[in-house]
């Protein structure tokens, strides 16, 4: 969701059934290596995200499985991202 409300394209890849699937873990890894990843995060204006971006992350936002609780129990920095993204 942080990609999508960045702007970061996913990757293509094949599943496990070798069908073509958008993948965001690699451009993830590559955009939170950035030096100026957490001032971008600070500085995002989230008064004028485009509404298509909206509607994308919204099913993210709307999953029981990334509701912020569960992530917390998996990660604590996936935890404040998730945070971000739910005040976003």
């Amino acid at each position: 969701a942080v990609c999508i409300l960045k702007g970061i394209k996913a990757a293509r890849v094949k599943d496990s059934n070798g069908k073509m699937v958008e993948d965001y873990w690699g451009p993830a890894k590559t955009m939170m290596t950035d030096t100026q990843f957490l001032p971008s995060l600070q500085t995002y204006d989230k008064d004028n995200i485009p509404p298509a971006v909206v509607n994308k992350v919204r099913p993210y936002v709307n999953n029981p499985d990334m509701a912020q609780e569960v992530i917390k129990k998996a990660s604590k920095a996936a935890y404040g991202l998730c945070c971000w993204v739910g005040a976003m």
